[in-house]
């Protein structure tokens, strides 16, 4: 079980208490160091989450490689995409874990994952089926066109940015579902605003999940096994991880969170001081009681 236990609480040198964080690659590995164990468990869920869609794109895929048919591609095309609606809210939830270890924040992952799986089940099942559609029919676009054989740079590359913009636009609207209470016109707009106003961001971010999702499609059986322990939450995270700057500039994720958790804690402190002074209160009350209860000595001797 050392996988899911990193024995971080042993004694060691520790980290000083005002310690700047690390920036770049040593950020990332710090982070994935740490707190590998819940990205794996993440990464198992939502991999069985995304499963079912992944192989009936896969056996369509198959179908399309063998003999090219008009309704195995519209099959190819919808079905993957209605089994979308399971695998949104299981990257939404991975989201969430990925973002409080992003901020540095105490998280128990089973009632961290499962409380997200359940509060963004409705946007994210939506989102899941809209951006697996619209990314699929580039794609089936683009092997239709090979198929006819009308190959053209310019539409190639067309086809090609199309499905670019797609995975920038998903890769900024996954973490505003779990984060904020926006309409799905609003998140759309902030995807496609912050996706190029941050482009030197946005475009290697998706590149990695391109390059990282299109390597397990293209060699299925053979990447399975990488499928299920990292195939998800290693392009999930490197691009969150890209993202994860703008997103807290803009937005003011952490400042927000803080100022959340000291409300909290208020609100904590004033219930506690509350409950102890009812409680001395009571207690005050009771021994006021008591006194009066007990008779009078002098009366007694009279």
């Amino acid at each position: 079980m050392g996988l899911f236990n990193m024995h971080y609480d042993r004694p060691g040198p520790g980290v000083e208490k005002d310690a700047p964080r690390k920036k770049g690659i040593a950020r990332w590995f710090e982070i994935v160091g740490r707190d590998l164990a819940d990205f794996t468990k993440a990464n198992i869920i939502t991999a069985l989450c995304c499963l079912p869609c992944v192989l009936v794109l896969e056996i369509g895929l198959i179908l399309l490689g063998v003999q090219f048919h008009p309704l195995v591609m519209l099959l190819t095309l919808l079905l993957p995409s209605a089994l979308g609606f399971l695998a949104g809210p299981g990257i939404c939830a991975m989201c969430a874990v990925m973002l409080k270890h992003l901020r540095d924040e105490p998280c128990f992952f089973w009632p961290t994952y499962k409380k997200a799986f359940r509060e963004n089940f409705r946007r994210g099942a939506i989102t899941g089926v809209i951006f697996v559609f619209a990314l699929l029919l580039q794609v089936l676009a683009l092997l239709l066109y090979t198929n006819a054989q009308l190959s053209s740079l310019p539409m190639l590359a067309l086809l090609f940015l199309d499905i670019l913009v797609i995975t920038m636009v998903t890769i900024f609207a996954v973490p505003q579902i779990v984060l904020m209470d926006l309409t799905g016109m609003q998140i759309l707009l902030n995807s496609l605003r912050l996706a190029f106003a941050f482009l030197p961001r946005s475009l290697p971010a998706a590149i990695v999940v391109l390059g990282l999702v299109g390597v397990q499609l293209v060699y299925p059986f053979l990447m399975l096994p990488v499928f299920l322990l990292i195939g998800v939450w290693l392009p999930g995270f490197t691009a969150l991880f890209l993202i994860y700057k703008p997103l807290d500039q803009v937005f003011k994720i952490e400042e927000q969170v803080n100022e959340r958790r000291e409300r909290e804690m208020r609100a904590l402190e004033a219930e506690s001081r509350a409950a102890v002074e009812t409680a001395l209160h009571k207690k005050w009350d009771e021994e006021n009681a008591a006194d009066s209860a007990e008779p009078d000595d002098t009366d007694a001797d009279s």
